[in-house]
């Protein structure tokens, strides 16, 4: 098998800073003999399709995809050569695509095992440190009317979720109403074929923000105007009255 001319690391990490994303990126790239690029799979930064368009544009022919984690999510792995297939078939790519196996990183278990052990020296004693469950004020939460649950997960990532927080934070400043939404980060929501979404509470709605024309008219029209964009919604939550659990139960 002839050898990849290019190469794309995706990491799996749910909570990352971003000076350490920045470091461990570095890190790959300076390791990587190969043209190369990073991606992590959650959260924010570039995503899986945006690399491989740029690996298609740039001209490689032969591009390896090695997943990394500790360990890498087995749901993960199985998801990914169908991603590829389809990101290949849509793209109509002659580009050659190799998928690593995720399970390089088992021995590296064991090596950070006998590295921190060797390193004990550098360990930070805790007697001294003030005991705490937690930062000032975060007893309860602050005022607000919308409960924005922004899906962050790997398939959500991959169609375009990175910005979808950023576009929402800048519309919700545009309309005059960030100060009225509380907006969290999420792992998987389901329904994944549907991505990006936001999922809205105390309403229970569900909507499909796929680009910043569609951000913009969810905050407008449903976070200013309190109305639904039926075309958006993809899921809304059944609402039960006590007469009808009571039947249930009965």
């Amino acid at each position: 098998m002839s050898a990849p001319d290019a190469a794309i690391f995706c990491i799996s990490q749910q909570h990352l800073s971003a000076s350490r994303e920045a470091s461990i990126s570095a890190s790959v790239r300076q390791a990587c003999t190969l043209p190369c690029f990073v991606v992590r799979l959650e959260g924010t930064g570039q995503t899986l399709q945006n690399a491989l368009d740029a690996c298609l544009v740039a001209g490689h022919a032969r591009v390896l995809v090695q997943p990394i984690g500790l360990p890498f999510s087995q749901s993960l792995a199985a998801w990914l050569p169908g991603v590829l297939a389809h990101w290949k078939q849509s793209s109509g790519a002659r580009m050659d695509l190799l998928l690593g196996s995720e399970t390089i990183a088992e021995g590296l278990v064991g090596a950070l095992a006998t590295q921190a052990v060797a390193n004990v020296s550098d360990a930070t004693p805790i007697d001294a440190q003030k005991p705490s469950l937690g930062k000032r004020g975060w007893d309860a939460p602050p005022p607000f009317r919308h409960h924005l649950l922004v899906c962050t997960g790997p398939r959500c990532h991959y169609r375009g979720a990175p910005d979808l927080k950023l576009a929402l934070n800048e519309a919700l400043v545009a309309e005059g109403v960030k100060d009225a939404c509380l907006m969290a980060t999420t792992g998987c929501l389901y329904p994944c074929n549907k991505g990006p979404m936001v999922a809205l509470y105390p309403r229970g709605e569900w909507y499909r923000l796929e680009d910043d024309v569609a951000v913009k008219r969810f905050v407008r029209t449903v976070i200013r105007d309190g109305k639904q964009a039926p075309d958006l919604l993809i899921h809304r939550l059944e609402t039960f009255n006590e007469d009808h659990h009571t039947g249930e139960n009965n």
